[in-house]
């Protein structure tokens, strides 16, 4: 009922809107339909008849051809405008014309067969005819067609005109409408603005009341009409709310006190963690082997250690959980005062929204650690025990192939060459296996010195020339230009090449290639060790690097622990090493290393490189 007014006036204006646009329809319709078809008649007529006239002068000219073919092109459009302007007779005195136009035009007619007529060599007679009869008669014709076309334009000029003014008066009145229109939406706008806006300025208040936490609302029902029943349903919600609210904080504490009871029973210490990194939650295990850093629960600062520190940024970054399986990975806590090694495990707490934070899940692996770790000492022993013995032995071989002491039969010959290459291989297991439980135990220190990676990719490819060329494999090597020198030690970080390239030469066929190349990555220099043999299957390459390994189909009588070395002297320079391949299209390893401190000054090498 408020807006009825406001309808009522937005269909009036439209009503006359209409009305307006019919009449100036009306009028432009006529101007088109009946004065500018006379007006294009006319010209059309005086465009034939000049052509016509044209044409008389033509054969006058002695082009007698030419003009009958002009001519008779010229009267079918002369005609057919004439029967238009004939038959779109609107205005007073209009028809007087176009009879008076039909007339002269069949006059001019009999007067051009009768030109056409004299011989076409006879100009004298053809021309004295032009000038007494056709020429006075084509400005007849003339004349009359200009009285149609100045006769329709004054009407066309009238007609505009009244079209104006028509447009002016309903301009007029649709303004005079449109301040009408505003001010009845002004007066109507008033009214309905105070009979709303009190209530909705209730239930405003009520509302962000509630949102502050005060849920005992209720809003005054002023009126049984759609703002009445608003302010119902309002407070029905706000009841239900309420009742909502009580059970919810109740099923709230239920589930805390669940949480917590569930996480206090594992034996393991466990700390949940917010997406900020702040502990939320801990269990007794963790709040005795973490001490002060873990007040209780609620959120507050954890400063993780630095072995934990990365991966927990990740997970909680969206990385997927930290999983590590080895001992290795353990981290050293104390416990009542005595030293235990936990195995981190980091797991994301995903919401519908996206993550909600970690739980950090300690395993104590502390007798793993000292299994471990007897096994390795054990190792060592037994290698460093059999190295002796060992070395006697190939001693002893190497006098007896000598014929130190006698001559040999061929038969010992090859008895005693097989023994020397088991005895060699023995040696270098039990020594790989030394290396491995020194570099492990962290008993191996780096001397650590700028080198330049041009250096080292070139002498790894001297070294390695000679074989390559025995078996038939293009070895090269380039390093990107201007690289910055690299911070290693430069004899393990060889070892690493040497075995990296040896096996590469030794599971490519001959005809094969081995590339080795170095540019810069970022921090780092990344080298590359690629080659065209065999390759790796998929399912072998996440094992390549453990101990002991070795994939089906291995050429090499090691003991599977070279590239098990190469990963921890990497490692040892803060670099990293990884491999990919495609079976039957060969094997890329990739070794990064960082680089040396800005102004470092790369030491050049001593003839013949430096060894492992």
């Amino acid at each position: 009922m408020g807006i009825a007014p406001l309808m009522a006036v937005m269909i009036g204006m439209g009503l006359w809107a209409v009305i307006m646009f019919r009449d100036l329809g009306g009028n432009i319709d006529v101007i088109l339909r009946e004065n500018y078809r006379s007006v294009l008649a006319a010209q059309r007529m005086k465009e034939a008849l000049e052509r016509m006239d044209s044409a008389i002068l033509f054969a006058i000219g002695g082009q007698e051809e030419r003009s009958r073919d002009q001519f008779t092109r010229s009267r079918p459009v002369f005609e057919q405008n004439l029967s238009i302007e004939r038959g779109n007779i609107t205005l007073p005195g209009e028809r007087d014309l176009a009879d008076e136009l039909a007339r002269l035009y069949a006059l001019y007619g009999e007067q051009s067969e009768r030109f056409y007529g004299l011989p076409a060599g006879d100009a004298k007679e053809r021309t004295m005819l032009y000038f007494s009869d056709l020429l006075p008669t084509f400005h007849r014709i003339k004349d009359r067609a200009d009285d149609v076309l100045n006769l329709n334009q004054r009407n066309m000029e009238e007609m505009d005109g009244r079209a104006r003014a028509a447009a002016t008066n309903s301009v007029r009145w649709m303004v005079l409408l449109l301040c009408a229109s505003a001010a009845t939406a002004g007066l109507i706008a008033l009214v309905l603005s105070r009979s709303l806006l009190g209530p909705i300025r209730s239930m405003t208040h009520a509302a962000r009341a509630m949102a502050r936490g005060d849920m005992e609302q209720v809003v005054p029902v002023l009126s049984r009409d759609e703002l009445g029943e608003l302010a119902n349903a309002f407070n029905g919600m706000a009841r239900r709310i309420r009742e909502f609210q009580q059970a919810g904080t109740a099923r709230l504490l239920r589930v805390q006190k669940t949480a917590q009871a569930t996480i206090d029973s594992f034996p393991d210490p466990v700390v949940v963690v917010d997406p900020m990194g702040s502990i939320e939650r801990t269990n007794p295990a963790a709040r005795r082997i973490l001490g002060g850093s873990t007040g209780g629960n609620g959120a507050m600062p954890w400063p993780p250690s630095p072995a934990l520190r990365t991966p927990l940024a990740d997970v909680l970054g969206g990385c997927g959980d930290y999983l590590p399986a080895g001992v290795e990975n353990a981290i050293c806590l104390r416990d009542d005062g005595q030293e235990r090694f936990y195995l981190p495990r980091i797991l994301a707490i995903q919401g519908d929204d996206g993550p909600l934070g970690a739980a950090v899940v300690l395993h104590d692996v502390t007798k793993f650690r000292l299994v471990d770790q007897l096994k390795s000492d054990m190792v060592a022993t037994v290698s460093h025990e059999l190295k002796t013995p060992l070395t006697s032995i190939q001693m002893a071989i190497h006098l007896l192939l000598e014929e130190a002491v006698g001559p040999l039969e061929p038969k010992q010959v090859e008895l005693l060459l097989a023994a020397r290459q088991d005895s060699d291989r023995l040696m270098t297991m039990v020594g790989d296996l030394l290396d491995l439980t020194r570099i492990e135990q962290g008993k191996v220190q780096l001397d650590l010195h700028p080198v330049a990676p041009a250096e080292l990719v070139e002498g790894v490819v001297s070294r390695f020339e000679a074989r390559a060329v025995d078996a038939g494999i293009a070895l090269s090597g380039q390093a990107a230009p201007g690289l910055p020198p690299v911070l290693v030690d430069r004899g393990r970080i060889e070892h690493v090449f040497d075995n990296l390239v040896d096996n590469a030469l030794a599971y490519t066929g001959r005809g094969g290639r081995v590339e080795l190349s170095a540019r810069l990555d970022g921090d780092a220099v990344r080298f590359a060790v690629a080659d065209s043999g065999i390759g790796i299957a998929p399912e072998h390459l996440p094992k390549l690097f453990d101990r002991f390994y070795r994939p089906p189909g291995s050429k090499s009588g090691g003991a599977g622990l070279g590239l098990s070395i190469a990963r921890e002297i990497v490692e040892g320079h803060r670099g990293k090493i990884e491999a990919s391949s495609q079976p039957g299209r060969g094997t890329t390893f990739i070794v990064g290393l960082p680089l040396a401190p800005a102004g470092a000054v790369a030491i050049p090498s001593h003839p013949g490189g430096v060894k492992a």
